[in-house]
């Protein structure tokens, strides 16, 4: 896959280039690597950890502990996923 810059995750994913920033900033989203241009670049799995940023964020969890949930010891990826899924459609019965 293509490196993307921080202006094509931008666009791609809704999210403010200032929001790509602070997340590198907090550590929540590391760029895969810095050009020597000082250029921010995401690959596959920055793009698939911003997936969850977003996810999480939807079901208002904070930042800080989005950091917490995503850097724990044997996070899954798709048994988190399957558990947003599952409170997304008992929410939805909710409504």
């Amino acid at each position: 896959m293509k490196m993307l810059t921080v202006n094509d995750v931008a666009k791609l994913s809704g999210v403010s280039v200032r929001a790509l920033h602070h997340y590198d900033e907090i550590g929540l989203l590391k760029p895969a690597r810095r050009g020597r241009n000082g250029y921010r670049y995401y690959g596959r799995e920055e793009l698939l950890r911003l997936q969850q940023i977003l996810i999480h964020r939807e079901l208002d969890i904070p930042l800080a502990d989005i950091v917490a949930i995503l850097d724990a010891p044997g996070f899954d990826r798709i048994e988190t996923l399957q558990k947003q899924r599952e409170r997304l459609e008992e929410q939805a019965r909710r409504y």
